[in-house]
């Protein structure tokens, strides 16, 4: 579930973090404000959370016991690569 749901979300990700990243060409990375740089910084690595997330719900046994683990480490893994976008459309100057 978690892994099909990341696939796409990584298209629109990287879509979304290449243009905030020609964002930064006028000031540099040196003299751009935290409002642009924080976002950019953040983004991948929710999205290598989320990866992660998923990867270790699918680690996790599959018994029935395990079953609510799984799917709530799915469900925050694919929450936390869909966080992504909001926050790269927050970047202003």
């Amino acid at each position: 579930m978690g892994a099909s749901a990341l696939f796409p979300l990584f298209f629109v990700d990287f879509f979304f973090y290449s243009f905030s990243v020609m964002y930064t060409d006028s000031c540099g990375p040196d003299n751009c404000p935290s409002s642009v740089t924080v976002p950019l910084t953040a983004a991948p690595v929710l999205y290598g959370t989320g990866i992660v997330l998923v990867l270790l719900s699918a680690l996790l046994p599959w018994r029935p016991l395990m079953r609510p683990a799984r799917i709530t480490l799915a469900v925050t893994g694919v929450v936390s690569a869909a966080a992504v976008v909001p926050a790269l459309l927050t970047i202003h100057r």
